[in-house]
């Protein structure tokens, strides 16, 4: 209810606009998505706390990805198409690759 309040306010819309349209026009993630989003990031944290998985670890000691990619030639003749992408936003950053070989996703 308050998040409605206050999107009204920000996109200067009627107070019959929907929730869910409100939320698109001012770019705000509806309260609910994002709570649910906070409880699962929590749940996670909390358990690998406990498992310890995830340690700090020193930037030396850090593993090289040169060092762990393995790199496979093939013929010229044999098609192959790579692609990557990568984002970034405010929290987190993402990357992908995939690679095509005469048509086929291999990796």
């Amino acid at each position: 209810m308050v998040q409605r309040l206050i999107n009204i306010k920000i996109a200067k819309a009627y107070r019959t606009t929907s929730n869910e349209a409100l939320c698109t026009l001012t770019g705000v993630k509806p309260i609910v998505i994002q709570a649910e989003e906070w409880a699962k990031i929590f749940n996670i944290m909390r358990e690998s706390s406990k498992n310890e998985k995830d340690k700090d670890v020193q930037v030396k000691y850090w593993i090289n990805p040169a060092n762990t990619v393995r790199i496979t030639e093939y013929p010229k003749d044999e098609g192959i198409q790579i692609y990557t992408d990568g984002n970034k936003n405010d929290n987190f950053v993402g990357a992908c690759i995939a690679i095509f070989i005469k048509g086929k996703l291999q990796h």
